[in-house]
């Protein structure tokens, strides 16, 4: 008996850190004990996985005449991105640089991309750093803002957002100018 192939073999199984993970198989015969750590009705059961728990799983089929193994299944544990450090507010002068740091963790390790009022960022106007860091090289009153950071990977994905106020010192657009009129009329100095 077995000689029988598994009728269900154990598949490899993908899941995010904190999840639960479940291999199944199923015996040649159904009398036949699984042995298999937490096993329940031909199922494995891993709540609240961790990094630790992923490896190669082979689910053992025995009886009085012997033991038989299916054939092994990968569990692999990925980790969700999280902050390590998040873009904060700034409020900056026109012309100053202005710097938001974006740190991300994760595995596999998370793409990051940056985001302007919900909209991709205007070309030429920021460089992104190979640490994600975004800068803007000399603010504008057109920069101002909420700027967010997205950190993706295959089993989640994070935002970060914050704002950018700048100020401007004062500057005439009209300035007053000497005027010459006679005597009784009205004058207006535009400023």
């Amino acid at each position: 008996v077995l000689r029988d192939d598994f009728r269900q073999n154990p598949t490899d199984v993908v899941v995010a850190a904190g999840e639960t993970a479940i291999l199944e198989c199923q015996p040649p015969l159904k009398n036949i004990f699984l042995v298999l750590k937490q096993i329940r009705g031909g199922k494995l059961m891993i709540s609240n996985t961790r990094k630790s728990d992923a490896g190669m799983y082979t689910c053992v089929g025995t009886n009085m005449v012997g033991e038989r193994d299916s054939d092994p299944a990968e569990l692999t544990v990925f980790e969700r991105p999280t902050f390590l450090r998040r873009p904060i507010n700034q409020v900056v002068l026109e012309e100053e640089a202005v710097d938001f740091r974006c740190q991300v963790q994760g595995d596999p390790t998370p793409t990051v991309r940056w985001k302007k009022d919900d909209a991709d960022l205007p070309r030429g106007r920021y460089d992104i750093k190979d640490d994600y860091t975004l800068r803007i090289k000399k603010a504008m009153s057109t920069d101002e803002g909420t700027y967010t950071c997205i950190a993706e990977n295959r089993v989640g994905k994070v935002e970060a957002s914050a704002t950018l106020t700048v100020r401007a010192p004062p500057q005439f657009v009209v300035r007053p100018r000497d005027q010459i009129v006679a005597q009784g009329r009205t004058v207006t100095f535009p400023c």
